[in-house]
């Protein structure tokens, strides 16, 4: 299993979580490859998830500039599991572990990296993106020790 799909998993499991201590019917998709939604809500809205270290010099969640934009953009609700960066940023934003929402009309933009690597790069200051939760404990540190070595 890739650190991708560990820290994936992780994130899965804390969104489902959260919406369980809600009280929010949830049901993780049973097809990891699904192109439409991870998680179904309310029987019948889509959620898709996504776990990540953010871009932190562009203060940015990302999605690769592929599918998964339109995936994003067309789910119900879309949610992010910051996972903070392994070494202590001086940024608090980037020391913390949080589920984020995403609404529907969100601002973004294309970035290709020096290694040439094409992105949708989501402003995380917008109005359209909201902090749900503080992440702590075991499964901050857990995303901590799985996230990305920068």
């Amino acid at each position: 299993m890739t650190i991708e799909e560990i820290l994936g998993n992780r994130g899965e499991e804390i969104i489902e979580r959260y919406f369980n201590e809600l009280g929010i019917p949830i049901k993780r998709s049973s097809d990891k490859y699904d192109s439409i939604k991870d998680f179904t809500l309310f029987e019948n809205k889509t959620l898709e998830g996504k776990t990540q270290v953010p871009f932190v010099t562009r203060t940015c969640f990302t999605i690769k500039d592929n599918h998964q934009l339109d995936k994003c953009k067309n789910a119900d609700y879309l949610i992010f599991v910051q996972v903070p960066t392994f070494y202590k940023n001086k940024n608090p934003l980037f020391n913390e572990c949080a589920l984020y929402q995403i609404d529907k009309g969100f601002d973004y933009y294309k970035h290709t990296t020096k290694q040439g690597v094409k992105m949708i790069l989501i402003p995380m200051k917008q109005p359209k993106v909201r902090k749900l939760k503080e992440i702590n404990g075991e499964d901050k540190e857990f995303l901590r020790q799985h996230g990305t070595k920068f």
